[in-house]
């Protein structure tokens, strides 16, 4: 386990610190072996921003006073449903924790990504904190979950490289149970997919330990293969790193967000590349193109839940909208099909992880993060 400490930064380094924004990526590939780009990830990279939101400050209208909570030393953030609010002699509060529960991706834009942007955005800019249980998978007790305001579900199975999932993990039932209780008394699940396989002619293990742990919600994953450009076509999808830009205007975009939905507010368009549609009687719908449903949530008990059907807004090359295989010149050319549309420039992912933490972290009014590219 990587115990990683997400401690806001005070007051000082608030106007210098930001990542671009980038949100989901549609399209297939994680080690699926699409044409778009090779495994999961395209030929290019994409980036974090979006540039429909990047011109927007925070709510209060200034854009530099983010209401952190510990900003000031004297004023710790209140107590909380949460986790107790802790703060350091700087000032460094934290207050809302997060377990992220199963690998990482490994493929993204160049199909050699990282998950380090995502990481790096929560660490330097929000009062949360993240424990990793990446290798080894942590057993569901009420002792444990007690510790998390959130849980982050993501690639659960007992490899996890580029083409070789392993098997998938196994839950036992009162681990399950565990985990219903724990959100049923206030507890956020973000639930992801797509890390591997388009469906042609390969098993899908990412979605067995998933739907196994989100059986009590009515929200389960199907093992299918929705958003791979490489089917759909894609124009320009190579722009942002190879996945199809879920929501907007751009060629090629699928379906559209729920301007209306605590996930869906102020977001135009993410990416994903080989996704997982998703099925549920009672959930809401944040994303879908009127077939495949990309994005729901759910209260479930007093707690919440989140489910999108893949992982590319987790890659640093759709948060930053840089990878090795990409040409920067093309996005400053304006004669280049690609000019100003970088995943940086396209795609609203701080928007999407904000939406969803909060929705999440329901219980804890005290979590916030730094990016003036958020509305909130």
């Amino acid at each position: 386990m990587t115990r990683l400490r997400l401690a806001t930064r005070m007051c000082a380094v608030l106007a210098a610190l930001w990542l671009p924004v980038i949100a989901c990526s549609a399209a297939g590939g994680d080690g699926e072996g699409n044409t778009a780009g090779d495994g999961e990830g395209g030929e290019s990279a994409s980036g974090a921003g979006g540039s429909s939101t990047s011109s927007t400050s925070s709510s209060d209208g200034s854009g530099d006073d983010f209401g952190l909570p510990g900003s000031d030393p004297e004023s710790p953030p209140p107590a909380d449903a949460g986790q107790p609010t802790t703060c350091d002699d700087d000032g460094n509060c934290t207050c809302i924790t997060i377990a992220s529960i199963g690998h990482e991706g490994v493929w993204g834009p160049c199909s050699s990504d990282s998950t380090t942007a995502l990481q790096n955005w929560l660490n330097t800019q929000s009062t949360a904190q993240v424990d990793n249980y990446n290798t080894e998978k942590p057993t569901l007790t009420p002792e444990f979950l007690a510790r998390y305001d959130v849980i982050l579900l993501q690639w659960m199975v007992t490899k996890g490289a580029q083409n070789d999932d392993g098997e998938p993990w196994q839950f036992t039932a009162d681990e399950v149970k565990a985990l219903e209780d724990w959100v049923n008394d206030g507890g956020g699940i973000i639930a992801l997919s797509g890390y591997q396989c388009n469906g042609q002619g390969c098993t899908i293990h990412d979605v067995t330990a998933t739907n196994q742990l989100l059986s009590f919600t009515d929200i389960q994953f199907n093992a299918d293969s929705v958003l791979d450009p490489a089917q759909s076509g894609c124009p320009n999808c190579n722009c942002w790193g190879g996945p199809v830009p879920v929501g907007g205007s751009l060629p090629g975009s699928v379906g559209a967000w729920n301007q209306d939905s605590p996930i869906g507010k102020n977001i135009q368009s993410v990416g994903a590349y080989v996704a997982r549609s998703i099925q549920s009687t009672t959930a809401t719908v944040d994303c879908t193109d009127g077939t495949n449903n990309f994005a729901v949530h759910k209260e479930v008990g007093k707690g919440h839940v989140v489910a999108y059907g893949d992982e590319w807004v987790t890659y640093s090359g759709q948060w930053l909208g840089t990878a090795a295989c990409l040409n920067p010149q093309m996005y400053t050319d304006p004669n280049s099909p690609c000019y100003q549309r970088s995943a940086a420039q396209i795609f609203q992912i701080s928007q999407f992880w904000y939406n969803a933490l909060k929705y999440a972290a329901s219980s804890v009014e005290c979590f916030t993060i730094e990016d003036p590219v958020i509305i909130r």
